[in-house]
């Protein structure tokens, strides 16, 4: 591990209008979540390595987080359906882990797991987009890009220097806006939310952890 990899903290940025356009549309094919979180998030993960080229595909696995970590359904073997591969080989993807490569410094052998995700807005009541509360993943490098938000109210994605601290950043990211933070060092949580209307109402994601 390099020296910016072990030093690095947080750094926020933007994606091109373009990879933004490419994305926003394969959402639309996410499957319903079939584990706790399905009533409100459809959801596929892939895991792959970074030659700082394309993303090479590694064989599927379960995602896994200890109970301590996500106190909503850890301990819990959870197989989601690989992300597509339209998606997996088009530029914007690639451009993602660029970006978070290039910000945190690791290496090409460093695994990157990602999760592709659209949380749908509660309209009788607000969704928990983040319904471990105020958490770490147990990574050392965490990114979100939020490709979209549509007719959503909350649902900012918020980071603390603690569990039991207010957040130092709380910010409804859009349109490929991203944070990229040290999951060592920082925790992160995101708002409920909402639907403003009776149109669809969503936040979609990419999570990646590595």
């Amino acid at each position: 591990m390099n020296h910016r990899s072990a030093d690095f903290l947080l750094e926020l940025g933007q994606l091109p209008e373009d990879c933004v356009t490419t994305l926003a549309p394969s959402f639309e094919l996410l499957p319903p979540s079939p584990y706790a979180d399905g009533d409100f998030r459809l959801r596929s993960f892939s895991h792959f390595l970074f030659d700082g080229v394309r993303p090479q595909r590694l064989p599927t696995k379960a995602f896994v987080q200890d109970g301590e970590i996500n106190t909503f359904q850890g301990g819990v073997e959870r197989y989601y359906p690989e992300i597509d591969d339209a998606v997996v080989d088009s530029e914007a993807f690639a451009e993602m882990f660029r970006r978070f490569r290039a910000m945190t410094g690791m290496d090409a052998s460093s695994p990157i797991e990602v999760h592709q995700m659209r949380i749908l807005a509660g309209r009788a009541k607000a969704t928990e987009a983040a319904p471990e509360g105020v958490h770490q993943d147990g990574f050392r490098h965490l990114a979100v890009f939020v490709i979209e938000r549509r007719n959503i109210r909350g649902g900012e994605i918020r980071v603390h220097t603690g569990r039991d601290e207010a957040p130092f950043v709380s910010h409804p990211f859009d349109h490929g806006e991203f944070v990229v933070l040290n999951d060592k060092r920082f925790w992160h949580s995101a708002g409920a939310m909402e639907a403003a209307n009776d149109d669809d109402a969503y936040m979609d994601l990419f999570v990646l952890t590595a």
